[in-house]
């Protein structure tokens, strides 16, 4: 039996759009596990793994953020994934060769298909190992809920989990692929990143953990992360700026609708760049 998760925010979309979707296609008896009130989804998550594992009738998990509509059950699909046991998460979209939690700046490597609010993201509907997904939707198999967890305190907001996760995965020796989990609609609405600040920081910790940074590297690393209380002060000065020149109105192509916080992290990214091929795992 496959349940599902949803980390709940503020607001009505769970009641609206995410628990209806839920409801029309769950199989009878298959568990809803909520969370409230988080101030982080990696302890959010966690906590769903420990519900999950402690009941041995589950035999994976869907987790999806509470603004996405389920149209058609994807645990019919996971059912299918998880028959081979090397498997161990499966997405809706990703990509490879990954070096930065803005996994889509890998174009060439992006696979699988999810519809936004005003468009859908098609890189192919077939079934694709990859090394990071989008956490809008993922599903886990039961060695997954039983052996994996964030480590506590090492990251935090709600910025990066599906890369961090598939990382983990990764790490413990699964794979992780992407298929198209059935018409999934993600209400999106162009709201973007919640958290740079924590977005940031994951990175950066993420990278000091799985690449092969040489010392002087880590130090940088570390005296990045000192600068991450000053995003919301570069953001404003990059607004200005934009402003002045009149470019603010631009249409990014990035996924936050913001040209601004598109280009502060694009500029993380390019510097990412340099880790190419030096993952660990």
């Amino acid at each position: 039996m496959i349940g599902y998760g949803v980390c709940v925010g503020p607001g009505n979309l769970f009641q609206r759009i995410c628990l209806p979707g839920i409801e029309r296609v769950r199989a009878p008896g298959s568990p809803v596990f909520t969370m409230r009130g988080q101030r982080s989804l990696f302890s959010a998550y966690n906590a769903m793994f420990d519900q999950a594992a402690a009941n041995s009738d589950i035999t994976g998990l869907v987790m999806l953020h509470d603004d996405v509509e389920l149209r058609k059950n994807p645990a019919e699909v996971a059912q299918s994934v998880f028959e081979d046991d090397s498997v161990g998460m499966l997405g809706s979209v990703g990509g490879s060769d990954t070096v930065s939690l803005a996994w889509w700046n890998e174009r060439d490597t992006r696979r699988g298909r999810v519809t936004d609010y005003d468009k859908v993201h098609d890189y192919g509907s077939d079934r694709y190992e990859v090394h990071a997904v989008d956490d809008v939707i993922l599903c886990v198999n039961r060695w997954t809920i039983e052996n994996i967890r964030f480590p506590e305190g090492h990251y935090r907001g709600f910025e990066g989990l599906g890369v961090i996760l598939a990382t983990l995965v990764r790490a413990a020796g699964k794979r992780v692929v992407v298929q198209d989990l059935q018409d999934v609609m993600h209400h999106n609405d162009g709201r973007g990143f919640n958290g740079l600040k924590d977005w940031r920081h994951n990175e950066l910790r993420w990278q000091r953990e799985f690449f092969d940074l040489s010392p002087l590297e880590r130090l940088g690393n570390r005296l990045e992360g000192l600068t991450v209380p000053t995003i919301p002060l570069q953001l404003a000065t990059r607004r200005v700026a934009m402003r002045m020149s009149g470019a603010i109105h631009q249409v990014s192509d990035g996924e936050t609708g913001d040209p601004v916080i598109d280009e502060l992290v694009s500029g993380w990214y390019r510097r990412c760049k340099r880790l190419r091929g030096r993952m660990l795992i």
